[in-house]
């Protein structure tokens, strides 16, 4: 009997050691499948459908046509907007959103800090353009335009408010989506990029309602997802070749708008989407780097937990991917860099970061600061007579309030402020003042250089 339960319990054990864990691990063996990169493919086919991002095998549109005309002129033309959406550089914002589920929404954790990194080499972005992360984890396309749009889009507005901002200041945007379209009935090719392309112009339609002035907006497809974990629930819409499809369905809508169907009217009268172009094009078949970049992501790319989700220092690279599309597209590049006619801008209306005072003038007539570049002080003089100090602040690059003082009043038209224990670089120095004329306290806030 003794003998009989000691086999019971060591088969028992057995197998419970033996027993398939329950728990999410990536399929690292499945490398490489044949399927080319759009850019790769070009002027190629995939079953029966050309490569290329663009129409005719292209990766580069065609700057002749109109849609490219017209893109590059609503980037040329962009200005930074106010609560209420008039143009603003004393209160205005040139605002981009990111928008998709937990893995944009990862990449834009670590872009958002790039933007606002006005400290950067490789980038050195204008002040009055900020990004903002709009992303919901798990949310797809299902969820965004389906029977709980109304929770997503609410949640939309949300994220932006929590920021100091509007709906009315949001101007750019970058999607990166899946669509659980995928997991329901039979997948084929052509259907299944249709179908998305047709449920990525809806989720268009939804947002220009929700953000009237959204006037460029940014497309990516989905990485490469041969391995992802095949327990996962939505491994239908997250494998190969559904996420190798996903980016024909963003070529296919941007075409769309190319050719001129009505559903994504981009300008004139009853716009109904915002002008739509490739963000940076991600799928790679993991061990064959593309041509046209020597891109790679390979298994070591993605968590290792699940093999779909990336590395931390993978969404840091894809960050620095996005920032480095943006800065240098036609689309892009005239508000993203800084230059000249950015320079009466105030940074980024960031509530976490700063305070917002009701009137802020920027270089206002009869203010002058003074050294600037300045070393030990800085002087802010009043030429139309003196005038009563309530406050002083100084803002670093970042937006971050690091000196505060109070003035209680002090008669000055000359203002000496100490910065010696400052580091070098760029800061904006805010003071509180009354207007001579008026009587009624306002802020002057101008750049200054530290050196």
């Amino acid at each position: 009997m003794k003998q009989t339960t000691s086999f019971l319990l060591a088969l028992a054990l057995c197998l419970l050691v033996t027993k398939p864990v329950d728990s999410q691990t990536p399929n690292c063996d499945n490398d490489s499948l044949g399927l080319i990169p759009l850019t790769d493919l070009g002027s190629g086919y995939y079953l029966g459908y050309q490569g290329g991002l663009f129409p005719g095998g292209s990766n580069i549109e065609l700057p002749a046509s109109q849609h490219y005309k017209k893109g590059r002129n609503f980037a040329k033309n962009l200005k930074p907007l106010d609560s209420l959406g008039n143009i603003s550089y004393e209160r205005g914002v040139v605002l981009m959103g990111g928008f998709g589920p937990s893995i944009p929404g990862h990449i834009l954790d670590e872009f958002v800090p790039i933007v606002r990194d006005t400290t950067d080499t490789e980038f050195k972005t204008n002040i009055c353009f900020d990004g903002i992360n709009m992303a919901a984890g798990g949310k797809g396309l299902d969820y965004a335009i389906g029977a709980d749009s109304v929770k997503y889009w609410n949640n939309m507005l949300m994220k932006i408010e929590e920021k100091g901002y509007t709906a009315e200041q949001l101007q750019v945007g970058w999607m990166y989506f899946n669509d659980k379209y995928d997991t329901t009935g039979t997948m084929s090719f052509p259907e299944t990029p249709n179908q998305i392309a047709d449920d990525l112009t809806t989720y268009l339609h939804m947002m220009m309602t929700h953000f009237p002035n959204m006037k460029i907006m940014f497309i990516s497809g989905r990485h490469f997802g041969g391995f992802a974990d095949t327990t996962l629930e939505q491994y239908p819409a997250i494998s190969e070749p559904s996420s190798y499809w996903n980016n024909f369905a963003v070529k296919w809508v941007i075409e769309r708008q190319i050719i001129g169907t009505p559903d994504l009217k981009y300008f004139g009268a009853n716009i109904k989407a915002p002008f739509i172009t490739w963000g940076p094009y991600l799928w790679t078949d993991e061990s064959i780097e593309r041509s046209d970049d020597h891109r790679l992501y390979q298994c070591s790319d993605f968590s290792t937990t699940d093999g779909y989700h990336l590395t931390d220092s993978t969404n840091v690279r894809d960050a620095r991917f996005l920032m480095q599309h943006i800065y240098n597209s036609d689309f892009s590049r005239f508000y993203v860099r800084d230059g000249d006619s950015w320079s009466s801008c105030v940074p980024y209306l960031d509530s976490i970061h700063r305070t917002q005072p009701d009137i802020v003038d920027i270089n206002p007539i009869g203010i002058t600061l003074y050294p600037n570049p300045a070393t030990e002080n800085i002087y802010v003089y009043r030429h139309n007579g003196s005038g009563n100090l309530y406050a002083v602040e100084i803002y670093n690059h970042l937006g971050q309030l690091i000196y505060q003082e109070s003035g209680d009043g002090v008669t000055s038209n000359n203002l000496a402020i100490d910065i010696a224990d400052l580091n070098s670089g760029m800061y904006f120095l805010r003071v509180a003042m009354d207007d001579s004329a008026t009587g009624t306290l306002k802020w002057y806030q101008q750049q200054f250089i530290k050196q």
